[in-house]
Protein backbone atom coordinates (compact mmCIF):
# COMPACT_ATOMS: atom_id res chain seq x y z
CA UNK A 1 0.00 0.00 0.00
CA UNK A 2 2.14 2.74 -1.38
CA UNK A 3 0.03 4.93 -3.41
CA UNK A 4 0.24 8.56 -3.35
CA UNK A 5 -0.93 11.20 -2.52
CA UNK A 6 -0.70 10.32 1.02
CA UNK A 7 -1.38 12.54 4.46
CA UNK A 8 -0.03 10.70 7.99
CA UNK A 9 -0.85 11.62 11.76
CA UNK A 10 1.31 9.66 14.10
CA UNK A 11 1.04 8.36 17.57
CA UNK A 12 2.54 7.48 20.50
CA UNK A 13 0.44 5.76 23.07
CA UNK A 14 0.08 8.24 25.23
CA UNK A 15 -2.83 8.66 27.19
CA UNK A 16 -2.76 11.87 26.83
CA UNK A 17 -3.96 11.25 22.59
CA UNK A 18 -6.87 9.26 23.76
CA UNK A 19 -9.48 12.14 23.84
CA UNK A 20 -8.16 13.28 20.09
CA UNK A 21 -8.54 10.04 18.91
CA UNK A 22 -12.09 9.93 19.78
CA UNK A 23 -13.07 13.41 18.54
CA UNK A 24 -10.93 13.09 15.07
CA UNK A 25 -13.19 11.15 12.44
CA UNK A 26 -12.87 8.96 8.84
CA UNK A 27 -15.36 8.70 5.99
CA UNK A 28 -15.22 6.45 3.45
CA UNK A 29 -18.06 7.04 0.83
CA UNK A 30 -19.50 4.39 -1.93
CA UNK A 31 -21.08 7.20 -5.00
CA UNK A 32 -23.94 6.25 -3.96
CA UNK A 33 -24.82 8.48 -0.73
CA UNK A 34 -23.56 5.58 0.95
CA UNK A 35 -20.83 5.45 3.77
CA UNK A 36 -18.32 4.12 6.42
CA UNK A 37 -17.70 6.68 9.17
CA UNK A 38 -15.92 6.32 13.01
CA UNK A 39 -13.32 7.51 15.16
CA UNK A 40 -9.71 6.97 14.92
CA UNK A 41 -10.30 5.04 17.99
CA UNK A 42 -12.80 2.56 16.26
CA UNK A 43 -15.30 3.87 19.05
CA UNK A 44 -18.43 4.94 17.71
CA UNK A 45 -19.77 8.35 19.39
CA UNK A 46 -22.60 9.09 16.97
CA UNK A 47 -25.60 7.46 15.99
CA UNK A 48 -24.38 7.76 12.19
CA UNK A 49 -20.86 5.82 12.71
CA UNK A 50 -21.08 2.14 11.24
CA UNK A 51 -18.75 -0.19 8.61
CA UNK A 52 -21.63 0.36 6.27
CA UNK A 53 -24.05 2.54 5.74
CA UNK A 54 -26.24 1.56 2.53
CA UNK A 55 -27.85 4.11 0.23
CA UNK A 56 -31.03 1.54 -0.26
CA UNK A 57 -34.02 2.64 -2.37
CA UNK A 58 -37.42 4.85 -1.54
CA UNK A 59 -39.35 4.74 0.78
CA UNK A 60 -35.91 3.32 2.72
CA UNK A 61 -33.07 5.83 2.18
CA UNK A 62 -29.87 5.58 4.29
CA UNK A 63 -29.94 2.56 6.70
CA UNK A 64 -26.90 1.69 8.98
CA UNK A 65 -26.55 -1.94 8.46
CA UNK A 66 -23.09 -3.39 10.35
CA UNK A 67 -22.85 -1.41 13.18
CA UNK A 68 -19.43 -2.24 14.30
CA UNK A 69 -16.59 -4.49 14.21
CA UNK A 70 -14.95 -6.46 17.69
CA UNK A 71 -10.95 -6.74 16.58
CA UNK A 72 -8.87 -9.01 18.63
CA UNK A 73 -5.83 -10.74 18.02
CA UNK A 74 -4.77 -13.58 19.60
CA UNK A 75 -0.97 -14.25 19.60
CA UNK A 76 1.17 -17.41 19.31
CA UNK A 77 2.32 -17.45 23.04
CA UNK A 78 -1.77 -17.31 23.56
CA UNK A 79 -1.80 -13.94 24.65
CA UNK A 80 -4.65 -11.67 22.75
CA UNK A 81 -4.94 -8.26 22.18
CA UNK A 82 -8.00 -5.37 20.73
CA UNK A 83 -6.93 -3.69 17.61
CA UNK A 84 -9.39 -1.17 17.92
CA UNK A 85 -11.09 0.81 21.42
CA UNK A 86 -14.17 -0.67 22.38
CA UNK A 87 -13.85 -4.31 24.84
CA UNK A 88 -16.85 -6.32 25.69
CA UNK A 89 -17.67 -6.66 28.84
CA UNK A 90 -20.96 -9.01 29.87
CA UNK A 91 -23.47 -7.78 27.61
CA UNK A 92 -22.65 -4.16 27.66
CA UNK A 93 -19.94 -2.18 25.19
CA UNK A 94 -17.16 -0.05 27.11
CA UNK A 95 -14.69 2.41 25.51
CA UNK A 96 -11.58 1.12 26.00
CA UNK A 97 -8.07 3.26 25.02
CA UNK A 98 -6.18 2.48 21.43
CA UNK A 99 -2.55 1.86 23.08
CA UNK A 100 -1.16 -0.07 19.75
CA UNK A 101 -2.12 2.90 17.33
CA UNK A 102 0.61 4.50 16.06
CA UNK A 103 0.14 6.00 12.75
CA UNK A 104 -2.97 7.10 11.01
CA UNK A 105 -2.97 7.95 7.14
CA UNK A 106 -5.19 8.59 3.91
CA UNK A 107 -3.84 6.50 1.47
CA UNK A 108 -5.54 8.42 -2.12
CA UNK A 109 -8.12 9.33 0.83
CA UNK A 110 -8.13 5.35 1.75
CA UNK A 111 -7.91 5.28 5.44
CA UNK A 112 -5.61 2.94 6.65
CA UNK A 113 -4.21 2.76 10.59
CA UNK A 114 -1.14 1.13 11.84
CA UNK A 115 -0.52 -0.66 15.15
CA UNK A 116 2.38 -2.06 17.18
CA UNK A 117 1.33 -4.49 19.17
CA UNK A 118 3.70 -7.55 21.81
CA UNK A 119 6.36 -6.84 18.60
CA UNK A 120 4.30 -7.09 15.48
CA UNK A 121 3.01 -4.42 13.10
CA UNK A 122 -0.15 -4.60 11.39
CA UNK A 123 -2.04 -2.23 9.28
CA UNK A 124 -6.09 -1.95 8.82
CA UNK A 125 -7.62 -0.14 5.92
CA UNK A 126 -11.48 0.53 4.67
CA UNK A 127 -12.71 0.90 1.61
CA UNK A 128 -16.17 0.80 -0.10
CA UNK A 129 -15.97 -0.14 -4.08
CA UNK A 130 -17.34 2.72 -6.14
CA UNK A 131 -21.68 2.60 -7.16
CA UNK A 132 -21.59 -0.44 -4.62
CA UNK A 133 -23.34 -0.38 -0.95
CA UNK A 134 -20.18 -3.14 0.18
CA UNK A 135 -17.64 -2.24 2.56
CA UNK A 136 -13.63 -4.01 2.31
CA UNK A 137 -12.12 -4.33 5.92
CA UNK A 138 -8.38 -5.40 5.54
CA UNK A 139 -5.80 -6.21 7.61
CA UNK A 140 -1.93 -6.98 6.91
CA UNK A 141 1.02 -8.15 9.16
CA UNK A 142 3.69 -6.53 7.69
CA UNK A 143 6.45 -7.71 10.69
CA UNK A 144 6.38 -9.68 13.55
CA UNK A 145 6.11 -14.31 14.13
CA UNK A 146 3.12 -15.04 12.42
CA UNK A 147 0.68 -16.12 12.25
CA UNK A 148 -1.35 -15.00 14.40
CA UNK A 149 -5.24 -15.35 14.99
CA UNK A 150 -7.62 -12.36 14.45
CA UNK A 151 -10.84 -12.56 15.40
CA UNK A 152 -13.80 -9.73 14.08
CA UNK A 153 -17.06 -9.97 16.00
CA UNK A 154 -19.69 -8.38 14.09
CA UNK A 155 -22.77 -6.48 15.94
CA UNK A 156 -25.25 -4.81 14.34
CA UNK A 157 -28.94 -2.87 14.34
CA UNK A 158 -30.94 -2.15 11.36
CA UNK A 159 -32.29 1.31 11.64
CA UNK A 160 -32.31 4.49 9.09
CA UNK A 161 -29.20 5.69 10.02
CA UNK A 162 -31.10 9.14 11.69
CA UNK A 163 -33.37 6.96 13.32
CA UNK A 164 -33.69 5.97 17.03
CA UNK A 165 -31.34 4.41 18.88
CA UNK A 166 -34.04 1.98 20.34
CA UNK A 167 -35.80 1.61 17.14
CA UNK A 168 -36.63 -1.70 15.82
CA UNK A 169 -34.42 -4.10 17.13
CA UNK A 170 -35.81 -7.38 17.72
CA UNK A 171 -35.81 -9.00 21.05
CA UNK A 172 -34.45 -11.92 19.90
CA UNK A 173 -32.06 -10.96 17.19
CA UNK A 174 -31.91 -11.14 13.18
CA UNK A 175 -32.53 -14.28 11.24
CA UNK A 176 -28.86 -15.38 10.45
CA UNK A 177 -28.14 -17.95 7.69
CA UNK A 178 -25.05 -19.67 6.48
CA UNK A 179 -24.54 -21.52 3.04
CA UNK A 180 -20.82 -22.55 3.19
CA UNK A 181 -18.43 -19.64 3.57
CA UNK A 182 -21.34 -16.96 2.80
CA UNK A 183 -23.34 -15.77 5.79
CA UNK A 184 -26.16 -14.14 6.43
CA UNK A 185 -28.22 -11.31 8.40
CA UNK A 186 -32.17 -11.23 7.44
CA UNK A 187 -34.77 -8.15 8.56
CA UNK A 188 -37.32 -8.22 5.90
CA UNK A 189 -38.27 -6.26 3.62
CA UNK A 190 -34.68 -5.33 3.69
CA UNK A 191 -32.01 -6.78 1.65
CA UNK A 192 -30.12 -8.73 3.70
CA UNK A 193 -26.40 -8.17 4.80
CA UNK A 194 -24.16 -10.68 3.05
CA UNK A 195 -20.75 -11.25 4.93
CA UNK A 196 -17.53 -13.20 3.37
CA UNK A 197 -14.48 -13.62 4.70
CA UNK A 198 -10.80 -13.83 2.57
CA UNK A 199 -8.35 -15.71 4.87
CA UNK A 200 -6.55 -18.61 5.45
CA UNK A 201 -8.24 -21.31 7.59
CA UNK A 202 -11.29 -18.98 7.94
CA UNK A 203 -14.46 -20.42 10.00
CA UNK A 204 -17.59 -18.44 11.98
CA UNK A 205 -18.55 -19.38 15.33
CA UNK A 206 -22.05 -18.88 15.95
CA UNK A 207 -22.39 -17.32 19.43
CA UNK A 208 -25.62 -14.94 19.98
CA UNK A 209 -24.69 -11.91 22.29
CA UNK A 210 -26.96 -8.68 22.49
CA UNK A 211 -24.73 -5.76 24.00
CA UNK A 212 -26.77 -3.11 26.16
CA UNK A 213 -27.09 0.54 26.68
CA UNK A 214 -24.21 1.24 23.79
CA UNK A 215 -23.54 4.90 24.30
CA UNK A 216 -23.28 7.35 21.80
CA UNK A 217 -21.36 10.37 23.21
CA UNK A 218 -21.40 13.00 20.88
CA UNK A 219 -25.49 12.21 20.78
CA UNK A 220 -24.97 12.65 24.82
CA UNK A 221 -23.24 15.94 24.66
CA UNK A 222 -25.97 17.32 21.88
CA UNK A 223 -28.83 16.42 23.99
CA UNK A 224 -29.93 13.47 21.62
CA UNK A 225 -30.94 9.92 22.50
CA UNK A 226 -27.81 8.88 23.17
CA UNK A 227 -27.74 4.47 24.21
CA UNK A 228 -28.87 1.59 22.59
CA UNK A 229 -28.62 -2.02 21.64
CA UNK A 230 -26.52 -3.88 19.14
CA UNK A 231 -26.99 -7.18 18.39
CA UNK A 232 -24.63 -10.04 17.25
CA UNK A 233 -24.40 -13.28 15.83
CA UNK A 234 -20.94 -14.13 16.52
CA UNK A 235 -17.24 -13.87 15.20
CA UNK A 236 -15.05 -14.62 12.53
CA UNK A 237 -11.46 -16.06 13.09
CA UNK A 238 -8.95 -16.78 10.57
CA UNK A 239 -5.15 -16.72 10.20
CA UNK A 240 -3.11 -13.77 9.63
CA UNK A 241 0.50 -14.08 8.41
CA UNK A 242 3.58 -12.28 7.30
CA UNK A 243 2.72 -9.94 4.67
CA UNK A 244 -0.97 -11.72 3.84
CA UNK A 245 -4.11 -10.25 3.32
CA UNK A 246 -7.43 -10.49 5.79
CA UNK A 247 -10.41 -8.83 4.91
CA UNK A 248 -13.87 -9.24 5.64
CA UNK A 249 -16.60 -7.86 3.08
CA UNK A 250 -19.90 -7.04 3.98
CA UNK A 251 -22.54 -6.49 1.29
CA UNK A 252 -26.28 -5.74 0.21
CA UNK A 253 -25.01 -6.45 -3.23
CA UNK A 254 -26.21 -10.08 -4.96
CA UNK A 255 -23.55 -12.71 -4.64
CA UNK A 256 -22.06 -13.04 -7.85
CA UNK A 257 -20.78 -8.93 -7.27
CA UNK A 258 -19.65 -9.67 -3.96
CA UNK A 259 -17.18 -12.59 -5.03
CA UNK A 260 -16.72 -11.07 -8.63
CA UNK A 261 -12.90 -9.77 -8.17
CA UNK A 262 -10.29 -10.47 -5.88
CA UNK A 263 -10.54 -7.98 -2.86
CA UNK A 264 -6.78 -7.04 -4.24
CA UNK A 265 -7.99 -6.57 -7.06
CA UNK A 266 -11.25 -4.53 -5.48
CA UNK A 267 -8.51 -2.18 -3.83
CA UNK A 268 -6.25 -2.19 -7.33
CA UNK A 269 -8.86 -0.87 -9.21
CA UNK A 270 -10.08 1.85 -6.58
CA UNK A 271 -6.85 3.14 -6.35
CA UNK A 272 -6.75 3.81 -10.15
CA UNK A 273 -9.86 5.35 -10.51
CA UNK A 274 -8.85 8.05 -7.95
CA UNK A 275 -5.88 8.44 -9.80
CA UNK A 276 -7.48 8.95 -13.00
CA UNK A 277 -9.70 11.57 -10.82
CA UNK A 278 -6.59 13.68 -9.82
CA UNK A 279 -5.35 13.45 -13.72
CA UNK A 280 -8.04 15.22 -14.87
CA UNK A 281 -8.63 17.52 -12.81
CA UNK A 282 -6.74 21.17 -13.36
CA UNK A 283 -3.08 21.66 -13.24
CA UNK A 284 -3.08 23.98 -10.64
CA UNK A 285 -4.73 21.12 -7.90
CA UNK A 286 -2.95 18.41 -8.83
CA UNK A 287 -0.02 19.14 -6.60
CA UNK A 288 0.99 20.93 -3.35
CA UNK A 289 -1.90 19.16 -1.34
CA UNK A 290 -4.64 20.23 -3.45
CA UNK A 291 -4.43 16.54 -4.68
CA UNK A 292 -6.37 15.59 -1.22
CA UNK A 293 -9.50 18.23 -2.37
CA UNK A 294 -10.00 16.23 -5.76
CA UNK A 295 -10.04 13.41 -4.03
CA UNK A 296 -12.50 14.49 -0.90
CA UNK A 297 -14.47 16.10 -3.87
CA UNK A 298 -15.72 12.89 -5.20
CA UNK A 299 -16.86 11.87 -1.68
CA UNK A 300 -19.76 14.15 -2.58
CA UNK A 301 -20.88 13.65 -6.30
CA UNK A 302 -23.14 10.53 -6.26
CA UNK A 303 -26.03 8.75 -8.51
CA UNK A 304 -28.48 8.86 -5.52
CA UNK A 305 -29.62 4.73 -5.61
CA UNK A 306 -32.36 5.78 -3.30
CA UNK A 307 -34.35 7.35 -6.22
CA UNK A 308 -34.58 4.56 -8.26
CA UNK A 309 -37.83 5.46 -10.54
CA UNK A 310 -35.65 8.57 -11.35
CA UNK A 311 -32.21 6.65 -12.09
CA UNK A 312 -34.38 4.33 -14.59
CA UNK A 313 -36.38 7.05 -16.29
CA UNK A 314 -32.91 9.41 -16.55
CA UNK A 315 -31.13 6.29 -17.95
CA UNK A 316 -34.16 5.11 -20.68
CA UNK A 317 -33.57 8.75 -21.99
CA UNK A 318 -29.72 7.93 -22.55
CA UNK A 319 -28.65 10.34 -19.37
CA UNK A 320 -27.08 9.76 -16.10
CA UNK A 321 -28.41 10.49 -12.64
CA UNK A 322 -25.57 12.64 -11.10
CA UNK A 323 -26.04 14.96 -7.38
CA UNK A 324 -24.22 16.52 -4.51
CA UNK A 325 -24.75 15.62 -0.85
CA UNK A 326 -24.77 18.91 1.07
CA UNK A 327 -22.65 17.61 3.69
CA UNK A 328 -22.10 13.77 5.78
CA UNK A 329 -23.57 12.28 7.65
CA UNK A 330 -26.91 13.67 8.06
CA UNK A 331 -27.88 15.41 4.87
CA UNK A 332 -29.06 14.95 1.45
CA UNK A 333 -28.80 16.56 -1.48
CA UNK A 334 -29.67 20.36 -1.09
CA UNK A 335 -30.42 22.77 -4.34
CA UNK A 336 -28.18 25.50 -3.50
CA UNK A 337 -25.83 23.71 -1.82
CA UNK A 338 -25.57 22.32 -4.92
CA UNK A 339 -25.01 25.03 -7.27
CA UNK A 340 -22.51 26.74 -5.14
CA UNK A 341 -20.22 23.83 -4.55
CA UNK A 342 -20.82 22.60 -8.91
CA UNK A 343 -17.73 24.80 -10.66
CA UNK A 344 -15.08 23.55 -7.53
CA UNK A 345 -16.25 20.33 -7.49
CA UNK A 346 -16.55 18.96 -10.91
CA UNK A 347 -15.24 21.84 -13.16
CA UNK A 348 -11.91 22.35 -11.30
CA UNK A 349 -11.55 18.68 -11.09
CA UNK A 350 -12.64 18.39 -14.76
CA UNK A 351 -15.58 16.28 -14.10
CA UNK A 352 -17.59 18.18 -16.82
CA UNK A 353 -19.61 15.40 -17.70
CA UNK A 354 -21.15 15.09 -14.49
CA UNK A 355 -21.12 18.66 -14.17
CA UNK A 356 -23.84 18.34 -16.95
CA UNK A 357 -25.38 15.53 -15.62
CA UNK A 358 -26.06 17.20 -12.33
CA UNK A 359 -27.46 20.21 -13.91
CA UNK A 360 -30.14 18.51 -16.24
CA UNK A 361 -30.71 16.39 -13.13
CA UNK A 362 -32.37 19.35 -11.62
CA UNK A 363 -33.52 20.92 -14.38
CA UNK A 364 -36.62 17.87 -14.34
CA UNK A 365 -37.50 18.91 -11.19
CA UNK A 366 -38.00 22.45 -12.44
CA UNK A 367 -41.58 23.65 -10.79
CA UNK A 368 -42.86 26.74 -11.46
CA UNK A 369 -40.09 28.49 -12.24
CA UNK A 370 -37.71 26.85 -8.85
CA UNK A 371 -35.35 23.52 -8.81
CA UNK A 372 -36.10 21.64 -5.37
CA UNK A 373 -34.74 22.98 -1.89
CA UNK A 374 -33.65 19.75 -1.26
CA UNK A 375 -34.80 15.83 -1.70
CA UNK A 376 -35.69 14.65 1.55
CA UNK A 377 -34.64 11.05 2.63
CA UNK A 378 -35.59 8.16 1.64
CA UNK A 379 -37.57 9.99 -1.06
CA UNK A 380 -38.47 10.56 -4.83
CA UNK A 381 -39.69 14.08 -5.39
CA UNK A 382 -38.37 17.10 -3.69
CA UNK A 383 -39.32 20.34 -1.97
CA UNK A 384 -39.25 23.58 -2.60
CA UNK A 385 -38.91 26.21 -0.14
CA UNK A 386 -35.93 28.17 -1.29
CA UNK A 387 -36.05 31.65 -2.75
CA UNK A 388 -32.31 31.68 -3.79
CA UNK A 389 -31.29 28.33 -5.39
CA UNK A 390 -32.49 28.65 -9.10
CA UNK A 391 -30.48 32.04 -8.95
CA UNK A 392 -27.28 29.69 -8.18
CA UNK A 393 -28.85 27.43 -11.01
CA UNK A 394 -28.33 29.94 -13.30
CA UNK A 395 -24.79 30.97 -12.01
CA UNK A 396 -23.92 27.31 -12.21
CA UNK A 397 -25.06 26.98 -15.65
CA UNK A 398 -23.16 30.11 -16.40
CA UNK A 399 -19.60 29.01 -15.07
CA UNK A 400 -20.14 25.39 -16.88
CA UNK A 401 -20.77 26.78 -20.78
CA UNK A 402 -17.93 29.50 -19.78
CA UNK A 403 -15.47 26.80 -18.48
CA UNK A 404 -16.58 24.04 -21.11
CA UNK A 405 -18.39 25.95 -24.22
CA UNK A 406 -21.02 23.34 -24.26
CA UNK A 407 -23.68 25.56 -25.72
CA UNK A 408 -25.63 22.36 -26.79
CA UNK A 409 -26.55 21.97 -23.18
CA UNK A 410 -27.72 25.51 -22.45
CA UNK A 411 -29.83 25.63 -25.41
CA UNK A 412 -31.51 22.18 -24.18
CA UNK A 413 -32.40 24.35 -20.67
CA UNK A 414 -32.99 27.53 -22.66
CA UNK A 415 -37.14 26.68 -22.22
CA UNK A 416 -36.70 25.78 -18.59
CA UNK A 417 -34.33 28.91 -18.04
CA UNK A 418 -37.01 31.16 -20.05
CA UNK A 419 -40.07 29.46 -18.07
CA UNK A 420 -38.06 30.22 -14.66
CA UNK A 421 -37.81 33.87 -15.51
CA UNK A 422 -41.37 34.21 -16.09
CA UNK A 423 -42.42 33.07 -12.76
CA UNK A 424 -40.10 35.45 -11.48
CA UNK A 425 -41.43 38.03 -12.67
CA UNK A 426 -44.89 37.04 -12.52
CA UNK A 427 -44.67 35.49 -9.12
CA UNK A 428 -44.48 31.57 -7.82
CA UNK A 429 -44.51 30.01 -5.02
CA UNK A 430 -43.74 30.78 -1.32
CA UNK A 431 -44.20 34.63 -2.31
CA UNK A 432 -41.38 34.95 -4.59
CA UNK A 433 -41.45 37.58 -7.15
CA UNK A 434 -40.15 40.33 -8.78
CA UNK A 435 -40.79 43.95 -7.20
CA UNK A 436 -43.00 45.79 -9.58
CA UNK A 437 -41.39 48.86 -8.58
CA UNK A 438 -37.91 48.27 -8.28
CA UNK A 439 -37.53 45.15 -10.25
CA UNK A 440 -35.73 43.49 -6.90
CA UNK A 441 -36.88 39.97 -5.60
CA UNK A 442 -39.03 39.89 -3.01
CA UNK A 443 -40.34 36.65 -0.58
CA UNK A 444 -42.03 35.50 2.32
CA UNK A 445 -44.35 33.09 3.73
CA UNK A 446 -44.70 32.20 7.37
CA UNK A 447 -44.67 28.73 7.13
CA UNK A 448 -40.81 28.60 5.62
CA UNK A 449 -37.29 29.96 6.01
CA UNK A 450 -36.61 30.82 2.16
CA UNK A 451 -32.88 32.22 2.52
CA UNK A 452 -29.79 30.66 3.21
CA UNK A 453 -30.07 32.00 6.76
CA UNK A 454 -32.83 29.83 7.47
CA UNK A 455 -34.82 32.08 9.80
CA UNK A 456 -38.16 33.31 9.79
CA UNK A 457 -40.09 35.90 11.57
Amino acid sequence: MNAAPVIKTHWTGDPAEQEALLEKEWLVTNGLGGYASGTLAGVPTRRYHSVITASLPAPQGRYVMLNHLSEWLRFPDGGTERIGGVEWAGGAMELQGTDGLREFRLESGVPVWRYELRGHVLEKWILMPHLQNTVHVGYRLLSGTGPLRIELRVAVHFRGHGASLCEGLPVNGYDFTTSGQRYEIHAPPLTPLRLHIRGVNSAFTRETKRFTDVRYRVEEQLGYEAQGDLWSPGYFRTDLSLNGDVVLMASLENWETILALDPTDVYRTELQRRHRLISVAHAAVRHGGAEHLVLAADQFIVTPAERLAEMIRTRTAGDELRTVIAGYHWFTDWGRDTMISLEGLTLLTGRYLEAGHILRTFSRHMKDGLIPNLFPEGEDEGVYHTVDATLWFFHALDRYVETTGDKALMRELLPRLLDSVEHHIQGTRFGIRCDPTDGLLTQGDARFALTWMDAKV
